[in-house]
């Protein structure tokens, strides 16, 4: 799988066990209005990453987190799980 990554000139962010578990594989990536890109995450994951993991993230987009406890610890989802992704034509 990383091979097929790495053909499509993708950056890849290694992360540890440690860090999936609190979150760090949780995100996504949108588009705003005015067409920045944003990647939202939880605050326990922001804070999980090292400062050159968070440089290498902010090279693509600005960085959104929040505290998403409640959802963390008795949903066991954070902010992808809380978000939809929706790829129709604007009208």
């Amino acid at each position: 799988m990383a091979a097929s990554l790495k053909n499509t000139n993708k950056e890849i962010i290694d992360i540890s066990l440690e860090q999936l578990n609190h979150f760090a594989g949780n995100m996504l990536q949108v588009r705003n209005a005015d067409a920045e890109l944003l990647l939202v995450m939880s605050s326990q994951a922001y804070h999980s990453f090292t400062t050159s993991q968070v440089d290498a993230l902010q090279k693509y987009n600005r960085i959104i987190h929040s505290s998403l406890n409640t959802i963390e610890t008795a949903g066991g989802g954070s902010a992808r799980c809380m978000m939809a992704e929706v790829f129709l034509e604007r009208r």
